[in-house]
Protein backbone atom coordinates (compact mmCIF):
# COMPACT_ATOMS: atom_id res chain seq x y z
CA UNK A 1 0.00 0.00 0.00
CA UNK A 2 1.36 3.41 -0.97
CA UNK A 3 1.51 6.66 0.95
CA UNK A 4 -1.50 9.00 0.87
CA UNK A 5 -0.66 12.07 -1.21
CA UNK A 6 -3.86 14.11 -1.01
CA UNK A 7 -3.18 17.51 0.64
CA UNK A 8 0.50 16.62 0.99
CA UNK A 9 3.61 17.78 -0.84
CA UNK A 10 5.91 15.55 -2.83
CA UNK A 11 9.69 15.96 -2.99
CA UNK A 12 12.36 13.94 -4.76
CA UNK A 13 15.80 13.69 -3.11
CA UNK A 14 18.58 11.48 -4.40
CA UNK A 15 16.26 9.88 -6.95
CA UNK A 16 13.84 8.74 -4.24
CA UNK A 17 10.31 10.14 -3.77
CA UNK A 18 9.02 11.39 -0.42
CA UNK A 19 5.80 12.92 0.85
CA UNK A 20 5.84 15.62 3.52
CA UNK A 21 3.26 17.67 5.41
CA UNK A 22 2.87 19.79 8.53
CA UNK A 23 0.09 18.93 10.96
CA UNK A 24 -0.82 20.48 14.29
CA UNK A 25 -2.09 18.14 17.00
CA UNK A 26 -2.00 14.91 15.01
CA UNK A 27 -5.10 13.07 16.17
CA UNK A 28 -3.57 9.63 15.65
CA UNK A 29 -1.27 9.85 18.65
CA UNK A 30 -0.88 13.46 19.78
CA UNK A 31 -3.96 15.57 20.39
CA UNK A 32 -3.20 19.19 21.34
CA UNK A 33 -0.89 18.64 24.27
CA UNK A 34 0.78 21.64 25.83
CA UNK A 35 4.07 21.75 27.68
CA UNK A 36 5.94 24.89 28.69
CA UNK A 37 3.60 27.09 26.60
CA UNK A 38 4.32 25.47 23.23
CA UNK A 39 1.77 23.71 21.08
CA UNK A 40 2.90 20.64 19.22
CA UNK A 41 3.07 21.15 15.46
CA UNK A 42 4.74 18.32 13.56
CA UNK A 43 6.57 17.92 10.28
CA UNK A 44 5.98 14.44 8.86
CA UNK A 45 8.23 12.97 6.16
CA UNK A 46 7.50 9.56 4.61
CA UNK A 47 9.34 7.81 1.80
CA UNK A 48 7.12 6.21 -0.84
CA UNK A 49 8.33 2.73 0.16
CA UNK A 50 7.80 3.65 3.86
CA UNK A 51 11.37 2.71 4.78
CA UNK A 52 11.95 6.23 6.17
CA UNK A 53 9.22 7.67 8.39
CA UNK A 54 10.10 10.80 10.40
CA UNK A 55 8.13 13.03 12.73
CA UNK A 56 9.70 16.30 13.89
CA UNK A 57 8.04 18.58 16.46
CA UNK A 58 8.63 22.07 15.10
CA UNK A 59 8.17 23.93 18.38
CA UNK A 60 10.25 21.72 20.66
CA UNK A 61 12.68 23.49 22.99
CA UNK A 62 15.46 21.17 21.75
CA UNK A 63 15.09 20.05 18.09
CA UNK A 64 14.79 16.30 17.59
CA UNK A 65 13.29 13.78 15.19
CA UNK A 66 11.40 10.56 15.85
CA UNK A 67 12.24 7.79 13.40
CA UNK A 68 9.45 5.28 12.91
CA UNK A 69 10.71 3.59 9.74
CA UNK A 70 12.81 0.53 8.99
CA UNK A 71 16.02 2.43 8.13
CA UNK A 72 17.79 5.49 9.54
CA UNK A 73 21.09 6.88 8.22
CA UNK A 74 21.66 3.79 6.10
CA UNK A 75 21.31 1.34 8.99
CA UNK A 76 18.35 -0.87 9.91
CA UNK A 77 16.43 0.49 12.88
CA UNK A 78 15.17 -1.46 15.87
CA UNK A 79 11.53 -1.35 14.79
CA UNK A 80 10.61 0.95 17.68
CA UNK A 81 10.29 4.70 17.69
CA UNK A 82 13.75 6.15 18.12
CA UNK A 83 14.55 9.79 18.98
CA UNK A 84 17.53 11.58 17.41
CA UNK A 85 18.77 15.06 18.16
CA UNK A 86 18.87 17.23 15.06
CA UNK A 87 22.36 18.57 14.26
CA UNK A 88 20.80 21.80 12.97
CA UNK A 89 18.07 24.20 14.03
CA UNK A 90 14.49 24.36 12.82
CA UNK A 91 13.55 27.45 10.78
CA UNK A 92 10.44 29.52 11.45
CA UNK A 93 8.86 28.35 8.18
CA UNK A 94 9.18 24.85 6.74
CA UNK A 95 10.44 24.99 3.16
CA UNK A 96 11.28 22.29 0.61
CA UNK A 97 14.96 23.15 1.12
CA UNK A 98 14.69 22.38 4.86
CA UNK A 99 12.80 19.14 4.13
CA UNK A 100 15.54 18.12 1.67
CA UNK A 101 18.18 18.86 4.34
CA UNK A 102 16.34 16.67 6.86
CA UNK A 103 16.01 13.87 4.31
CA UNK A 104 19.74 14.02 3.45
CA UNK A 105 20.55 13.84 7.17
CA UNK A 106 18.13 10.98 7.84
CA UNK A 107 19.25 8.96 4.82
CA UNK A 108 22.89 9.38 5.83
CA UNK A 109 23.94 11.07 2.59
CA UNK A 110 25.22 14.10 4.53
CA UNK A 111 28.22 12.51 6.29
CA UNK A 112 29.03 15.71 8.19
CA UNK A 113 25.81 15.48 10.16
CA UNK A 114 25.64 12.10 11.85
CA UNK A 115 23.39 11.57 14.83
CA UNK A 116 23.18 9.06 17.61
CA UNK A 117 20.06 7.83 19.37
CA UNK A 118 18.95 10.09 22.18
CA UNK A 119 17.80 8.12 25.23
CA UNK A 120 14.83 9.99 26.64
CA UNK A 121 14.23 7.48 29.43
CA UNK A 122 10.56 7.20 28.57
CA UNK A 123 9.79 10.62 30.07
CA UNK A 124 9.29 12.47 26.80
CA UNK A 125 6.04 14.43 26.90
CA UNK A 126 4.32 16.72 24.45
Amino acid sequence: MGVRRKSRRKIVCGGKAYVWYVLAGDRDYWTHYYLNDWETVFLHIVSEDKSLVLTIPLSAPEPYAVSKGRVFQGKPSSGRWECYLLPFGIPRAVTPRFVAEVIAWAEGTDSNKRSETQDWGGDLQY
